[in-house]
């Protein structure tokens, strides 16, 4: 029997626009990591580009969601974004309860990796 736990669609979730700026010199790649050991590839970012893509949020449980092709719920355990040399995690706000309708972060050259990726506010 297929695993049964799976939430189709959106009902009962808030879209939560991300928006991801890079403000380095080079390209940025940004991927979701997943539950299960999944990752799914949310794109790259040119140098002074910015890259928007929705999740949705659960008010119930405060997860939030990438959704499949298929319209499934993918829990989304964190966020990464990496140039050639480093990698940085952003700091998503998984609470129950209402949501932020958008999220900003900028990605800039810094920190002691060599890439900082930090909530913009606003």
């Amino acid at each position: 029997m297929p695993y049964s736990g799976i939430i189709h669609g959106t009902d009962g979730a808030d879209p939560v626009e991300v928006r991801i700026a890079n403000a380095t010199g080079g390209t940025v790649e940004c991927e979701a990591a997943l539950a299960h050991w999944y990752s799914d590839d949310l794109g790259q970012i040119a140098p002074g580009d910015e890259l928007t893509l929705t999740l949705w949020h659960d008010r119930e449980t405060g997860v939030l969601n990438l959704m499949n092709a298929t319209d499934d719920r993918m829990p989304v355990e964190a966020v990464w974004c990496s140039n050639e040399t480093a990698r940085s995690r952003l700091t998503l706000p998984i609470a129950s309860g209402k949501a932020e309708a958008t999220l900003r972060y900028s990605c800039h050259p810094g920190g002691e990796a060599g890439l900082s990726c930090e909530a913009a506010g606003g």
